[in-house]
């Protein structure tokens, strides 16, 4: 799951080109192959096109909660006997959509200054506990989620406890405070690019 982020012409509706080709990647990319290495490497694109993951989508709530720039929807939990919980509204990064490439600048500079003023208060980041889970195969080996998903009467799991820094991570699909703040700033870089485009998503 992720948020598919797109800077669109605002008469045509159609995806911008930047004026250069970049490499910016996200969850998924246009990828080259390689068949003599037999690697796949990010596809220089013009588009103005990033593919952010979901699982940042909790620094974004955070960092623009109550802050109406970002207000997007208004949504209320649907229950098995029909009723409906209370309206409340929601925040984060879908709050760009429909604004033009210069007004969310200072919206995702924004972000980026609130997610670094909480996981990096004094110059370092934090170091936080996040709740895992390891799977074991029938004859003891350790496996994937993937794996566990589809043998799951064959395998056994523990739940443990990781503390891990906020800071950048080679692990793309890691949700930290660093990684979560790269995405912005390839926005950003966007939006400078093509100012006149209109973010649209998802």
């Amino acid at each position: 799951m992720s948020y598919d982020i797109r800077l669109k012409d605002p008469v045509t509706d159609e995806t911008l080109d930047l004026p250069l080709k970049h490499v910016m990647t996200g969850g998924t990319y246009q990828a080259d192959y390689d068949e003599q290495t037999r690697t796949f490497s990010p596809k220089p694109i013009s588009e103005a096109w990033l593919n952010v993951t979901y699982n940042y989508g909790r620094y974004y709530y955070d960092a623009t909660d109550g802050d109406p720039r970002f207000a997007h929807d208004e949504i209320s939990a649907y229950y098995a006997d029909g009723t409906t919980g209370p309206v409340k509204t929601e925040y984060g990064i879908r709050g760009i959509y429909g604004k033009t490439g210069v007004e969310s600048i200072p919206m995702l500079e924004d972000m980026i200054e609130r997610i670094k003023a909480k996981y990096k208060p004094d110059g370092e980041w934090l170091i936080t506990s996040r709740e895992r889970t390891r799977y074991w195969d029938k004859s003891g080996k350790e496996v994937d989620f993937y794996y566990a998903l589809h043998h799951r009467d064959e395998c056994s799991s523990e739940d443990y406890t990781e503390d891990i820094s906020e800071g950048p991570c080679d692990d793309y699909w890691e949700a930290t405070a660093a990684n979560a703040i790269r995405p912005l700033y390839q926005l950003i870089a966007m939006a400078k690019l093509r100012p006149d485009g209109v973010w649209d998503g998802d």
